[in-house]
């Protein structure tokens, strides 16, 4: 997977072969047949691994010190730097993770999976009245897709925009969504 994700890196999922994966490996076709039915099934795999790593850099974020806001903004920078770290895989993600599994489409999964991180940091929110009264789930998934969509444009316009130009734009227009 380590080699596989290199390679995304480096050339993008479209460009991967299965030869190539597993001579940076160092495996046999037939190890990773072992493992993965397919280049696909691959995809599926990391997104699921990437999408735990994402979430627990968000956990991590929401459970810092400081206040609710300033958290959420911990949460956005992990966000941003996961993305850019990610770059060719996220937009791969972006553009093609509507693959289907036994949990749904994988990209309605890995959303829900990010916006459950901060379900509980929103929920504090509320209750200490820092948060509008909203219901935590949608908030959640709200914060994900507008961050997951300006991500994507930001790194399709890294000429245009700046990180930090991204990063004040999305905190803005959170503060003054949620308060």
């Amino acid at each position: 997977m380590a080699a596989a994700a290199e390679l995304i890196h480096d050339e993008g999922f479209q460009a991967l072969r299965v030869e190539e994966i597993v001579e940076r490996a160092g495996l046999s076709i037939g190890s990773f047949y072992l493992y993965f039915e397919s280049k696909e099934d691959l995809f599926v795999t990391l997104v699921i691994d990437y999408t735990e790593r994402l979430k627990h850099r968000l956990e991590s974020a929401s459970t810092s010190p400081g206040s609710v806001l300033q958290r959420v903004e911990g949460a956005l920078d992990a966000y941003l730097d996961f993305v850019k770290e990610t770059e060719r895989g996220f937009l791969y993600y972006r553009d093609l993770g509507n693959v289907e599994t036994t949990v749904g489409p994988l990209s309605v999964w890995a959303c829900n999976e990010s916006a459950a991180a901060l379900r509980p940091l929103l929920e504090e929110g509320i209750a200490r009245n820092e948060i509008r009264n909203a219901d935590p789930e949608l908030l959640g998934q709200a914060l994900v897709g507008l961050t997951q969509h300006i991500a994507g444009y930001w790194l399709q316009h890294q000429d245009t925009y700046s990180r930090e130009q991204v990063k004040e734009l999305l905190l803005n227009f959170i503060a003054h969504g949620i308060t």
